[in-house]
């Protein structure tokens, strides 16, 4: 005869139920199903568990457990009378189900609380952010219009934003750059061709050399410069940077000089150094020009003399052909006298 672990495990097996389904429903744990499957209920925490899991177990697995434990109560240890396990179970399953029920109940009731709750934090926050930012504006505002007084604790003076660098064209490739810091990178680019470079810092040469298509050369211009000169043989196909910002110039295919001048300082002196550039060439063109005339009028003057003597030559030359000709008609009339005179003394002669 099957005894009452044996019942439920074929009562389990019938419903296709394992172990750990019974475990999950029953909350009871693994090793106790299988203790009371194998009438092993010296290893259940007490005897009056050993009833109040079997009836759970009946449960689970569609057996009535009263009328089970009825049936084995001599396999089954006597602790307490069924009623009190009966009572004991059943509240235990009320209890649950009454604070599940409130749970549920209470939830439903305050959730909308909650969501109402829930959106007018966010509401609160949106217009704490709107208002602070508006505040912080208005704030900015009045800072910069506040003077500083030597009699006041705190001084709150407005941060002047840097201003980026400006280059502004004074025509004739000068080029005025202003507001030049820390970034004091000459840049200078080819593209498709080469080109001859030479960049000169305040009169003194800091590069020369021919940059290769597709190349670049940067150096960095001192603290204390004034005047820039770049010398490009050919640009065209060159691009030249002072910190980042292109200079704007119109390249060609023949050699184009720029001129940076850097600050408003470098203006003035750029303006008496190009004055007196402009003096020197001018002076330089002059003389050139002078030297020039006085070299032609030698060179005419020169021209005129070797003219006059080749004509006086010639007037020589031909004064002496006459001279020579005259001299051989002499010549020749002497000897036509003498021919005659021969003949005239034969005839004599024979007379």
């Amino acid at each position: 005869m099957a005894d009452i672990g044996q019942k439920l495990q074929e009562a389990r097996e019938a419903k296709g139920l394992t172990i750990d389904d019974v475990e999950q429903a029953t909350k009871i744990q693994r090793r106790y199903l299988i203790a009371i499957e194998q009438n092993d209920f010296d290893n259940l925490p007490g005897d009056f568990y050993v009833r109040a899991f079997i009836r759970q177990y009946a449960q689970v697995v569609g057996l009535d457990g009263k009328e089970l434990l009825s049936s084995f109560h001599q396999d089954v240890p006597e602790t307490k009378p069924d009623e009190y396990v009966e009572n004991s179970i059943d509240n235990k399953t009320e209890e649950v189900r009454e604070t599940t029920s409130t749970k549920r109940v209470l939830w439903r009731e305050y959730l909308p609380r909650i969501i109402i709750g829930v959106v007018a934090i966010i509401v609160v926050l949106i217009l704490y952010t709107f208002l602070t930012k508006a505040l912080g504006s208005n704030n900015n505002n009045a800072n910069d219009d506040v003077k500083v007084s030597s009699s006041s604790s705190t001084k709150k003076v407005a941060k002047p934003k840097a201003k980026s660098v400006s280059i502004k064209d004074l025509g004739n490739n000068q080029y005025r750059v202003l507001h030049l810091k820390n970034n004091r990178n000459l840049l200078i680019t080819t593209s498709t061709g080469a080109s001859y470079v030479q960049v000169s810092v305040d009169g003194t040469i800091s590069y020369q050399g021919t940059l290769q298509a597709n190349s670049s050369h940067n150096l960095t211009i001192p603290a204390g410069a004034k005047t820039v000169t770049v010398y490009l043989g050919y640009s065209e196909c060159t691009k030249v940077k002072i910190a980042g910002k292109k200079v704007p110039y119109t390249g060609s295919s023949s050699t184009l000089t720029l001129t940076l001048l850097l600050g408003n300082q470098a203006a003035t002196t750029q303006s008496s150094q190009t004055n007196t550039q402009s003096s020197t060439q001018t002076n330089t063109q002059s003389s050139t020009q002078q030297s020039s005339k006085t070299s032609t009028q030698k060179k005419q003057s020169t021209t005129t003399t070797n003219n006059q003597q080749s004509s006086t030559t010639t007037n020589k030359n031909q004064t002496n052909n006459n001279t020579n000709n005259t001299n051989n008609q002499q010549k020749n009339n002497k000897n036509n006298n003498n021919n005659t005179d021969n003949k005239n003394d034969g005839n004599k002669n024979n007379g």
